[in-house]
């Protein structure tokens, strides 16, 4: 009898040192760290798609870069002083979709044939939010002056990639700039 009480504590302490020991796991899968640089420059690719195939006048290409959701925005200023915004998609859709019709006759009035625009500031939320500002420079039918505008752009990743959610700009925050620095 001593010796099975003997057995049975010599198990039973055993089995109380292993269950205070620390659980060794299998090593997690390693996750793919997130590349913030990469992200950008694939933000970047959609904001210049966006704003190209704006000015260019090509409506399919510029609606391809929206998210088509109702909580997509687009604000800007008017020469008068005051403000607009397009809320939803539907909205913000007639609206560039009109502007392209009608001021850039679908690629036919080129109104701004080049823009350039300095580093713009990123933060990311979190993996699939970001958001985004900088100044832009819009050069005018000649090429001789660039109008500036302060831009910015919230930014989402749906399942087939990065897309504008919301854009803001405010043209003409500064006097026009002649196109010679730039060339």
């Amino acid at each position: 009898m001593r010796k099975l009480c003997f057995l049975f504590l010599t198990i039973s302490y055993a089995l109380l040192f292993q269950a205070c020991q620390p659980r060794q796991t299998a090593p997690a899968a390693e996750l793919p760290k997130f590349d913030e640089t990469a992200e950008t420059a694939e933000i970047m690719k959609v904001i210049d798609n966006e704003t190209k195939s704006f000015f260019d006048g090509n409506y399919e290409a510029w609606a391809s870069n929206w998210s088509h959701e109702p909580y997509a925005m687009q604000a800007w200023n008017n020469s008068d002083g005051t403000s607009s915004a397009a809320v939803g998609w539907e909205k913000i859709n007639a609206q560039g979709k009109g502007w392209i019709e009608t001021y850039y006759k679908n690629g036919k009035n080129i109104i701004h044939p080049e823009f350039k625009r300095d580093t713009p500031q990123v933060k990311f939320f979190n993996e699939k939010t970001a958001y985004l500002i900088w100044k832009q420079y819009n050069a005018d039918q000649e090429k001789k002056f660039y109008r500036v505008s302060q831009e910015s752009r919230i930014m989402e990743k749906q399942a087939d990639g990065w897309k504008i959610v919301n854009v803001t700009a405010m043209w003409d925050v500064e006097p026009k700039v002649p196109a010679e620095p730039f060339q």
